[in-house]
């Protein structure tokens, strides 16, 4: 199915911009998805900078055009096309700015209010999770990074690290646990957090890169399970088998916090960036294996769980869409 793409202003306490994605040929209104990228300075289609470029919220968004529904993506606070200041923004600016853009789809003639839907991919899975707790939503996706805290993820990730050098092979291996590198993540960590938690600054230097204390200090102090048991909206959660950034073993907790109807999956073979992969990462291989998933589509047994989804609960009569996979 076709698609017209046009941008868009948002007005939060800064103007948003972002891509707004309506299938051609719309007899009636329909549901629409407002997708809310993850951490870091990553803009509305999935690029950080000219060799990072994942494009899992393009390519979501035209997957979402694919069978029919409306999507707005777009850029966070500081980053891209987007007025403000990325490094003084947090978790609470980020959280109005997606209930900024949830307000600006349920005004659009097209949209069936009723059926906005909010994507949260990594960060935005807590994001999207504040909204619902917040916003009035016909229903929740939580990619990669459900029923978790920061804190929690960056732990499980600095525990896949030292185990990834106690079992590295060859010298490289041999020269970390030698200077004791598997000793020092958690305390360097843990100096780390201590530093940022005791600052009142937005901003701070830590070993001469500035960082955004206020966005860490608001995440760690936000317990996600405390708001996911004010969501009444129906909620899909999906992580892949193979993440090392969120832990896909939490997703059984995801039915004793929230209200409404609630499903979860964990698919095999499927990374943070919801793509298809064969191996997990290591510490050592993480970022070249993210730069290669850039080049590979969303895995196909994620769109397929979320065009179930979507079409049980949101599509009156799911003959009259287009399928296009």
């Amino acid at each position: 199915m076709k698609s017209l793409e046009k941008e868009v202003t948002i007005r939060s306490k800064v103007a948003l911009k972002g891509t707004l994605s309506i299938p051609e040929f719309r007899a009636e209104k329909g549901p629409a998805i407002l997708i809310i990228p993850g951490s870091g300075k990553i803009d509305r289609n999935g690029k950080v900078n000219e060799k990072l470029d994942v494009k899992l919220y393009r390519q979501l968004a035209e997957f979402l055009t694919s069978i029919g529904v409306i999507n707005l993506r777009y850029d966070k606070r500081g980053v891209a096309a987007s007025e403000g200041n990325y490094l003084t923004t947090g978790l609470w600016d980020l959280v109005e700015d997606a209930q900024a853009a949830v307000h600006y789809l349920k005004s659009l003639p097209e949209v069936d209010s009723e059926k906005v839907i909010v994507l949260g991919h990594s960060e935005g899975c807590s994001i999207g999770t504040a909204v619902a707790a917040r916003e009035d939503l016909g229903g929740l996706i939580l990619l990669s990074g459900a029923v978790e805290r920061l804190s929690e993820a960056l732990k499980r990730q600095r525990d896949i690290a030292t185990h990834d050098i106690l079992n590295a092979k060859g010298f490289q291996g041999f020269l970390l646990r030698l200077l004791g590198t598997h000793n020092k993540v958690e305390k360097q960590a843990q100096k780390y957090i201590e530093k940022v938690q005791n600052s009142t600054d937005d901003v701070m230097k830590v070993s001469f890169v500035k960082t955004n204390a206020k966005w860490m200090r608001e995440h760690f102090s936000y317990n996600v399970r405390e708001d996911l048991a004010k969501v009444t909206c129906p909620v899909l959660a999906i992580t892949g088998a193979r993440d090392i950034q969120a832990n896909p073993e939490v997703l059984k907790d995801l039915t004793k916090y929230v209200k409404g109807e609630a499903h979860y999956h964990v698919i095999e073979n499927m990374g943070h960036s919801c793509k298809m992969v064969t191996q997990t990462s290591t510490m050592f291989t993480v970022k070249k294996d993210i730069v290669a998933e850039g080049s590979l589509p969303v895995h196909p047994e994620l769109k397929q769980q979320l065009e179930t989804w979507l079409r049980s609960h949101f599509f009156n009569n799911s003959s009259e869409q287009t399928v296009i996979l």
